[in-house]
């Protein structure tokens, strides 16, 4: 298949990432908001919220930065039959909703390292520079002590199927 057959897909996946990276702006600003000191020098060792918003905003990034979620629908419907690839694999392992949006949230930072970045930010520690469950519940709207952390447990599809390795449980 060529790479234009592909561009559809590829859009709809961009798109799907482009949401992420919104739910991370606005899990930013909720903590530039909250913290009573977001200019620490010591805030995650070395990064300030400047810094996360200048990694936000670096020209010529894949991921355009939407005023709000994305509508997938139309994006969804260009892509031939059988449609998204994501959603076919969304399919084949039995995943939810939430199931996908963790995979989105796990997947973004290899797919533009900005996330690294970003997540060690979030996270308050420039170590930690993939999501870890919390901040994937943050990301997906849901709180810490939701049901849907059972959806990272071994036995759940996405870490049973190999999608998502759940280092720290």
């Amino acid at each position: 298949m060529s790479t234009e057959a592909h561009a559809p897909d590829l859009a709809y996946l961009w798109a799907r990432l482009a949401g992420v990276e919104w739910r991370v702006r606005r899990a930013v600003a909720q903590r530039v908001e909250h913290d009573p000191d977001p200019d620490d020098p010591r805030r995650g060792l070395y990064l300030t919220a400047d810094t996360v918003w200048r990694i936000l905003d670096e020209p010529g990034r894949p991921l355009a930065p939407p005023d709000a979620e994305p509508d997938l629908g139309p994006l969804a419907a260009m892509v031939p039959d059988p449609g998204p690839r994501l959603l076919g694999l969304a399919r084949r392992f039995d995943l939810d909703p939430v199931d996908v949006e963790f995979l989105l949230v796990a997947m973004a930072p290899d797919v533009d390292p900005r996330f690294e970045r970003l997540y060690a930010y979030l996270n308050d520690d420039v170590t930690r520079r993939r999501p870890t469950v919390g901040l994937a519940l943050e990301l997906c709207g849901l709180p810490a002590a939701d049901p849907a952390r059972f959806r990272l447990a071994p036995a759940a599809p996405l870490v049973a199927g190999g999608l998502v390795e759940v280092v720290d449980g």
